[in-house]
């Protein structure tokens, strides 16, 4: 015969045993949180990084279309050095560098442009143009 001791402990949990899943499942949803904060951040991070590589690749084809004479001289001449662009809903601020490098009429062009209102950049594009006068 059973006695009601044994057929009550079988029945069910002993307060270590729930305390110990509850552990277990707080450090799961803990780690699992934590891996969607970081997935979030890095999204947010790849995407300002994408528009701002769009946003310095805009200036370096313009710069490129005056090299292939694309434009016509009046717009080539008053291309602005700095600025502000808009971007997927975005305002990134831009600059572009001119050195003179090597070579005849051979010039590297650098833009870089980084969020509004920031002084990190996220994008730094340079190109290599030969200008033909």
């Amino acid at each position: 015969m059973k006695n009601a001791y044994s057929s009550r402990r079988a029945g069910g949990f002993t307060l270590i045993e729930v305390a110990v899943a509850l552990a277990i499942l707080g450090w799961v949803m803990g780690s699992a949180l934590y891996l969607v904060q970081q997935y979030a951040d890095e999204r947010i991070r790849l995407r300002e990084q994408f528009y701002a590589s769009q946003v310095s690749w805009n200036r370096l084809l313009e710069r490129y279309q005056d090299s292939e004479k694309w434009v016509s001289i009046s717009r080539k001449s008053k291309r602005p050095t700095k600025g502000v662009a808009s971007q997927g809903n975005q305002d990134w601020r831009w600059s572009l560098q001119i050195k003179e490098a090597m070579g005849n009429n051979l010039y590297r062009y650098e833009a870089k442009a980084g969020v509004q209102g920031s002084q990190s950049d996220r994008a730094a594009l340079f190109v290599y143009l030969v200008e033909t006068n």
